[in-house]
Formats: C-alpha cells, sequence, structure tokens
C-alpha cells in the first residue's frame, strides 16, 4: 500500500511539473505574428517624461502598453512590448508634472528590432 501511494505522489508531482511548465508565461516577440518591432523614446528635455504607447502589436490586436519612465537626456526601451511595423501608435507623454498629451508616430517598417522616437 506504501509503494502505491509513493507511486502516486510521484506521478502527481510530475504531472503538475509538466503542465505548470507549460502554463508558465514567456516573453513576446515579433516572431508570434505580425512584423514587429520594439520603440525606444529619447528624452531631449530638462523635465522628467512619463509616456505610454496604444497601437497595433505583434498579434495585430489593439493595445496599451504600461507607463514608461524616461529621466532627462536620456532614454527607454519598452521591453518585451512589440509593435506592428509599418503603422502609426498613439505615444501619450507628460514632462514634469504637465498634462497628458499624445502624438500620432510611424513605426517604420525596418529590419532592426527598436525604432526610436525623440521627444522634447
Amino acid at each position: 500500500m506504501r509503494d502505491i501511494k509513493r507511486k502516486f505522489a510521484v506521478t502527481a508531482l510530475t504531472a503538475a511539473a509538466v503542465l505548470g511548465g507549460l502554463a508558465l508565461p514567456t516573453t513576446a516577440s515579433a516572431a508570434d505574428g505580425v512584423p514587429a518591432i520594439q520603440i525606444t523614446v529619447c528624452n531631449d528635455s530638462n523635465s522628467n517624461l512619463r509616456f505610454w504607447v496604444r497601437g497595433y502589436n505583434q498579434h495585430n490586436e489593439w493595445d496599451d502598453s504600461p507607463i514608461w519612465d524616461a529621466y532627462p537626456h536620456t532614454c527607454a526601451t519598452m521591453w518585451d512590448y512589440w509593435w506592428k511595423k509599418n503603422s502609426s501608435v498613439e505615444l501619450h507623454s507628460q514632462f514634469g508634472s504637465g498634462a497628458w498629451t499624445w502624438k500620432q508616430k510611424y513605426v517604420p517598417n525596418t529590419k532592426g528590432r527598436t525604432t526610436t522616437f525623440h521627444m522634447s
């Protein structure tokens, strides 16, 4: 009886480990869907910049990014967020404690993995 319980426990733990591994999230990449690219935003001003993007992602779905920060005269890349190439995105931004604004930005069809937008 003891051996049966042990075999059952080992089988259950093995199944949980295998199935649990299948459910883990993975990093997105452009290879998962439509041609896509990551966006870098450079803050060319003397104020802190907060920003987020809305547009079509690598799965051709309309999506929003979280809010990112770029300190004065630095750049921030939105790692693990991919945006459809040859399309437009909305770049929402806030300098310092100012009002939020947005601009339409073109995401080029390039061979690179990132494209850069400069804000000032």
